[in-house]
C-alpha cells in the first residue's frame, strides 16, 4: 500500500467545490496510463490512458487522504506508472504521474488495489466513494483498516505511534523491564540490609541512675527508678531519684506569720502580744494535719528582763494541732516569738 499525492485538475476541484452534503461528488472510475505526463490543473484527460476500471468503495481516513479499492479481474498483464481519478460524469477529478510503475497486473491473476491518495486540499468531506464497507484504509484512531505490526525495536523504544504491538513483542518489553526493576530491587534490598545491619550493631547504653539499653535488634527501655517515701527518709538508695511527687506537694507562706511544709513535715512561725500576768491562746496561720510536737517561745518587756519579772512560757499541756498557749508572770505585755513542728 502505498502513498500518492493527487493533483486536482480546475474541473474536478469545481465539482467538489459545487458539491453539499447531500449531494456528494462521487469518484466512480480509475484510468490508468504508462505514459509520463505532467499533472497541470488543465487536464481534462489523461493521457496515454489504456485501461478505466470501476471503483469499488473508497473512505476518507483524513480530511485530506482518501483510500479507494478497485478490482481488475481480466487476463489482461499491465504496468502502470500513472493514473487518474474520474468522476460518475466523466469529469477528470485528479491525476498522478511518475518515473517508476506504481501499479502493475499478471495474466493469471486479478488485481486487487487498495491505495490511498493525498489530495493538495482538504475537500473530502465533499466526496463519496460508493460502498464504504469494503475498503481495507491504514487503520487510525478513527478508523478501522489495515495496520502494521510494530518490531521488537519499535516497542523497546516507545516512539513509534502507527504500528500495533502484539503480545509478543509486548511481553518481550514487559519481561525486560521487569528482569531490570527486580535487578534495582534486589540492589536496593542489598544496600537496605546492610544499612539495617550496621544499625542494629549500634548499642544504646544506660549512664548514672538509668538502667536498660542494648542493640537495637529489638526494643529497648532505659529506665529511672523512682525512690519510695520510706527510701527518701532511710537515705540509703544510691541508684533511685527523689521526684516532686515523693516530696511534694510543697507548700509555704513566706511572711512574719508563716510556715512551710514538705515530705509530711510542718515548721510554723509567729509573732504575738502576751498579756501581763496571764494566759494568752496563740493558733497557728497553718494548722497541722497530724500533730503538732514541740513549741517554742521566747519573749521581754522592751529593753531586756527585770529579775523580778517571769517572761512568757509555753503551757505544754494546751499544744495540739491547731495552737497553744503561753502564760506571762511579767507586769507588762510582751511581744513574743515562737516556732511549732509537727507534721
Amino acid at each position: 500500500m502505498a502513498d500518492f499525492v493527487l493533483s486536482l485538475t480546475d474541473a474536478g476541484l469545481a465539482a467538489v467545490r459545487a458539491a453539499s452534503g447531500t449531494s456528494k461528488t462521487v469518484i466512480a472510475t480509475l484510468g490508468l496510463t504508462n505514459t509520463p505526463f505532467v499533472p497541470a490543473p488543465t487536464l481534462t484527460a489523461l493521457p496515454g490512458q489504456f485501461k478505466q476500471i470501476a471503483i469499488l468503495s473508497g473512505v476518507a481516513p483524513a480530511p485530506n487522504v482518501i483510500h479507494l479499492t478497485a478490482y481488475d479481474q481480466s487476463a489482461e498483464v499491465w504496468d502502470a506508472t500513472g493514473f487518474g481519478l474520474f468522476l460518475d460524469d466523466g469529469t477528470l477529478f485528479g491525476a498522478y504521474s511518475g518515473e517508476e510503475t506504481v501499479l502493475s497486473k499478471a495474466g493469471l491473476a486479478f488485481a486487487l488495489m487498495a491505495f490511498d491518495i493525498a489530495i493538495n486540499a482538504d475537500l473530502v468531506a465533499n466526496i463519496s466513494f460508493g460502498d464504504t464497507n469494503f475498503v481495507w484504509p491504514p487503520a487510525t484512531e478513527e478508523t478501522r483498516g489495515i495496520a502494521r505490526l510494530a518490531t521488537q525495536g519499535e516497542v523497546d523504544e516507545g516512539a513509534e505511534g502507527q504500528s500495533i504491538v502484539t503480545p509478543l513483542t509486548l511481553g518481550n518489553r514487559l519481561a525486560a523491564m521487569a528482569a531490570a526493576f527486580n535487578g534495582a530491587i534486589t540492589a536496593s534490598v542489598s544496600v537496605l540490609t546492610a544499612s539495617i545491619a550496621a544499625l542494629t550493631a549500634r548499642k544504646i547504653s544506660a549512664g548514672g541512675l538509668a538502667t536498660g539499653g542494648g542493640d537495637l535488634s529489638a526494643d529497648r527501655t532505659i529506665t529511672v527508678t523512682e525512690a519510695s517515701a520510706a527510701e527518701i527518709t532511710a537515705g540509703t538508695a544510691a541508684d533511685k531519684v527523689v521526684t516532686p511527687r515523693r516530696l511534694g506537694p510543697i507548700t509555704m507562706a513566706l511572711a512574719q506569720n508563716g510556715f512551710i511544709r514538705f515530705f509530711g513535715f510542718q515548721m510554723v512561725w509567729g509573732r504575738f502580744s502576751a498579756t501581763a500576768n496571764d494566759n494568752t491562746a496563740v493558733v497557728f496561720v497553718q494548722a497541722f494535719p497530724t500533730a503538732c510536737f514541740s513549741v517554742v517561745a521566747s519573749g521581754g518587756v522592751s529593753g531586756g528582763m527585770d529579775s523580778k519579772d517571769n517572761p512568757p512560757v509555753v503551757v505544754a499541756s494546751t499544744i495540739t494541732k491547731t495552737g497553744f498557749s503561753v502564760f506571762s508572770a511579767d507586769d507588762s505585755n510582751d511581744v513574743t516569738c515562737f516556732i511549732a513542728v509537727g507534721w
